[in-house]
């Protein structure tokens, strides 16, 4: 895997010297209040997202990636930043809040539930959070998030993440930004309330029709990624 993610982000043509991103609302909203804690981001990239939590204040914060020049980037700008394997990566402390965007469906089924022991028992404080967001295998998008990108290996719906993630150990998980609403107007949010509905009731319809069906104890997640907070 090392060498297979060595020049993603250039394979990818994605652009790792732009780095000017906003928090979006569903993360701030569970943010530590201690802008002293221990913040890991794995699977940083070029540290967007912890160029934008420095701007918020907060003081600890770290990246690891496998790339090694985006590793260098984040370096440069004045974040530590490692090029190093999850399981195996052992910090000076144990984090606070950890966050994980878009790693986990580039791993084989095999690793998932390891990696996730891994960051619980290891890695993170016995109080401490982890944010993980992967593609909605659920979405209007449907299988375009398997494909679009040649290195994902699997997607999840809200059920197998949360199974994925008690299977690991966490036992406190908590569903962020479902209907994909937050941070929106009050107009907005009500015209999408609606139509959010309305797609509800025609998906049951034809899920009647089709003999179709989806797993009961699974919310539904509207936006194209699953959003999660878990703990211990």
């Amino acid at each position: 895997m090392d060498n297979e993610y060595q020049n993603y982000h250039k394979n990818r043509k994605n652009d790792i010297y732009h780095f000017n991103m906003a928090l979006p609302q569903f993360l701030i909203k569970v943010l530590p209040s201690d802008k002293r804690a221990n913040i890991l981001d794995i699977g940083c990239g070029n540290g967007n997202v912890l160029y934008a939590l420095r701007k918020r204040g907060y003081q600890n914060l770290h990246g690891v990636d496998l790339d090694e020049e985006v590793v260098k980037f984040v370096k440069r700008h004045g974040i530590p930043c490692e090029k190093t394997n999850i399981i195996g990566y052992k910090p000076d402390e144990k984090f606070d809040f950890i966050l994980m965007n878009h790693i986990m469906e580039h791993l084989p089924k095999k690793e998932v539930i390891p990696l996730l022991s891994y960051i619980r028992t290891s890695l993170l404080n016995p109080k401490g959070k982890i944010v993980i967001r992967v593609p909605n295998a659920q979405a209007y998008t449907g299988c375009y998030w398997a494909y679009e990108d040649f290195t994902h290996e699997m997607l999840y719906t809200a059920g197998s993440l949360d199974y994925v993630l008690r299977s690991a150990g966490f036992r406190r998980i908590t569903f962020l930004d479902q209907d994909g609403l937050d941070g929106t107007s009050y107009g907005t949010r009500l015209i999408r309330k609606i139509f959010l509905r309305l797609y509800d009731k025609k998906v049951d319809f034809w899920n009647r029709v089709t003999g179709s069906a989806f797993h009961i104890r699974s919310p539904r997640i509207y936006t194209w990624e699953v959003k999660v907070i878990a703990s211990k």
